[in-house]
């Protein structure tokens, strides 16, 4: 396939991918006790970043942090959201940024330390997108988000209930997830890498 062919066929693959985050952070959530819900919009960041490298899986990762970032200036991410946004509407986009673009470039870069070895690559790019995206998080509450999180922790432990309230359960629902998933990712990169021939 000549190069403009494969620039078009990346272009278009990587729209698609961008367009399933944006369904999977809008329309697809999966309801989990209590109050959570397991998003699943971290996949298609893998698959991207595994297709085509760190700078894709970041690109992708972007388009996963204004989605989040929009939605959470309009008041749709919740209670805690509302009262970062409330704080800092600058440093609420920051972490939202950080948190997607560092997800899908590290994923990136760890599936390329494992070129030889692909499933473990799939499979060290899946586990390392969650771990990154809720440590970006977890950093942002600590550091400049400290006062929202001791007003919402009232009077527990701030890192107890930043790790158990906020992001406990459902982290370990999501990186459970995408590791079951990791297979499938391994089954559609090597489909579209067939595409690609």
């Amino acid at each position: 396939m000549s190069n403009t062919k494969q620039t078009i066929l990346r272009l278009v693959q990587l729209g698609l991918l961008s367009g399933l985050i944006i369904l999977l952070q809008t329309v697809i959530v999966i309801p989990m006790p209590g109050s959570l819900t397991l998003s699943l919009v971290l996949v298609p960041i893998v698959v991207g970043a595994v297709l085509y490298g760190a700078k894709s899986g970041a690109l992708l990762g972007g388009v996963f942090g204004v989605l989040v970032s929009v939605m959470a200036v309009q008041g749709q991410l919740g209670a805690l959201t509302n009262m970062m946004v409330a704080y800092n509407p600058f440093l609420t986009v920051a972490v939202c940024m950080l948190k997607g673009i560092g997800a899908g470039w590290l994923a990136g870069l760890v599936n390329g330390l494992f070129a030889k070895r692909p499933l473990i690559g799939i499979f060290a790019a899946a586990a390392v997108a969650p771990i990154v995206n809720t440590g970006i998080f977890l950093l942002g509450m600590f550091t400049v988000f400290r006062g929202v999180l001791v007003e919402v922790a009232a009077g527990a432990n701030p890192l107890s209930f930043a790790i158990v309230a906020l992001v406990g359960f459902n982290f370990v629902i999501e990186f459970v997830a995408n590791l079951l998933l990791a297979p499938a990712i391994s089954s559609i990169v090597k489909a579209v890498k067939k595409i690609g021939k």
